[in-house]
């Protein structure tokens, strides 16, 4: 590979030379490639140069670079598909009450808000969490340290929505710290 870009280097500086030189008579492409050129020492190839440097510059507009910067003040949640305030960023591994998943593709989505919406207005110290994790629809209540929380957390639900105790229960889940 590298003898391949050394005769073009030679080609094209043949080519370069014979520009300078008064034209003792037409030249071919071909011709100038097949003659044997001593390159100057000032003249590096391709590949030594892809070589010998570490460092690789990428200039791009400014357009771009803004287009490729990430959203400022909202932080994504991969692992449960949610997103949330930056103030939110700081993670750890907690337990929350999970009161609705389901996968049905024309009610779902309308069906956790609706149930967001219930848990909100009985327990409004606890946040609520509605996550799409394909294809399930999912909703998810508080931050909680330990299994104990949840479990009192559990209990208050299920007491306050008899009809869905039975879906009703305790989940391992990133939670937010405050």
């Amino acid at each position: 590979m590298k003898r391949k870009f050394t005769a073009v280097i030679a080609a094209v500086a043949a080519l370069a030379a014979s520009a300078q030189e008064p034209a003792a008579g037409p030249i071919s492409a071909t011709a100038a490639a097949t003659t044997a050129v001593a390159l100057p020492d000032s003249v590096t190839t391709i590949v030594d140069n892809i070589n010998d440097s570490g460092n690789i510059t990428v200039e791009q507009p400014a357009a771009l670079a803004a287009l490729v910067q990430p959203a400022q003040g909202v932080v994504a949640d991969s692992e449960s598909g949610t997103t949330a305030p930056a103030a939110a960023a700081a993670t750890r591994s907690g337990y929350r009450v999970q009161v609705f998943d389901d996968n049905n593709p024309r009610t779902a989505r309308a069906q956790s808000e609706q149930r967001r919406r219930q848990l909100l207005e009985a327990f409004p110290q606890w946040p609520c969490y509605v996550s799409f994790n394909s294809p399930y629809w999912q909703v998810r209540v508080g931050d909680f340290t330990t299994r104990g929380q949840a479990e009192a957390a559990l209990a208050e639900i299920r007491d306050a929505f008899p009809s869905t105790a039975a879906y009703i229960r305790i989940v391992r889940d990133k939670i937010n710290i405050e």
